[in-house]
């Protein structure tokens, strides 16, 4: 296997970020994920499948990013047999990569080592690359061929791993971030609502979506949502399903509908 050139390297990793920057404003994270996947297959020296190995909040293993039905074989074989490189590096916390040179004598996951002979796959490299408070994943890259994997290929894939990372779990951010804004905004609706209606000041709206929230037993944002949605129904109209309400604090000067 020929070394690459730390040029080499630039270029191929600027074109990858580039493609991902390009198209990740638009593409779903699995889409992103997917051809991220597969730009690793193409660039980094010996690696002949790719894909993420994640973990939902009950701790299961399932794959991700990868159209490939071999990834999908083994990733469902080492959540079966709850052994595999990938196992190890979804494990919550771990930081470290986990190299294979050649399954053919490695004594770690006696039961998937043989499974991926068996398939033709003789070395992998699987980074961890979960931040903080996420839920785990891993980066899996696997090669037919033993010691695929030299110096010049794990930094490239390192790298593919850091820009798989940004692409999920700072998509995972971003939604969040963007369910905050939305939510802020519903609740200043709703303020600017229980003003209009009642004569009140902005705290006192406030105070009063808290008391609508506290005796219907329904979160903050689903009462806003409520009034946003109710004050849009035709004049007069009764709603459906009212929230109960408590007469409003200070400088409200008159209740709320009540149930």
């Amino acid at each position: 296997m020929n070394d690459l050139d730390p040029e080499e390297l630039h270029q191929v990793l600027s074109r990858s970020a580039a493609a991902l920057v390009e198209r990740v404003a638009d593409d779903a994270p699995e889409a992103v994920l997917t051809r991220l996947c597969s730009a690793a297959v193409v660039n980094v020296p010996g690696v002949d499948h790719a894909g993420l190995t994640m973990r939902d909040r009950d701790g299961n293993l399932f794959s991700y990013g990868s159209a490939d039905p071999l990834v999908a074989e083994l990733d469902a074989l080492q959540a079966e047999l709850a052994e595999g490189p990938c196992v190890d590096a979804a494990l919550p916390g771990t930081t470290t990569t986990v190299h294979v040179e050649d399954f053919v004598g490695e004594t770690r996951w006696p039961r998937f080592s043989a499974a991926a002979r068996d398939r033709g796959v003789r070395g992998l490299l699987s980074f961890a690359m979960a931040p903080v408070e996420e839920s785990p994943g891993a980066l899996n890259l696997y090669a037919r061929t033993p010691r695929a994997f030299g110096e010049p290929a794990r930094l490239m894939a390192g790298a593919f791993a850091t820009q798989a990372a940004i692409a999920l779990y700072g998509a995972r951010r971003i939604e969040g971030l963007t369910d905050a804004v939305e939510t802020r905004d519903v609740i200043g609706q709703a303020k600017g609502i229980l003003m209009e209606r009642f004569t009140i000041d902005d705290r006192a709206a406030f105070d009063l979506l808290v008391s609508l929230s506290q005796d219907s037993n329904r979160k903050l944002v689903d009462v806003a949502r409520w009034l946003t949605t109710e004050a849009g129904t035709a004049a007069g109209r009764t709603a459906a399903d009212p929230v109960p309400a408590r007469r409003a604090g200070t400088g409200a000067r008159r209740s709320a509908p009540k149930r």
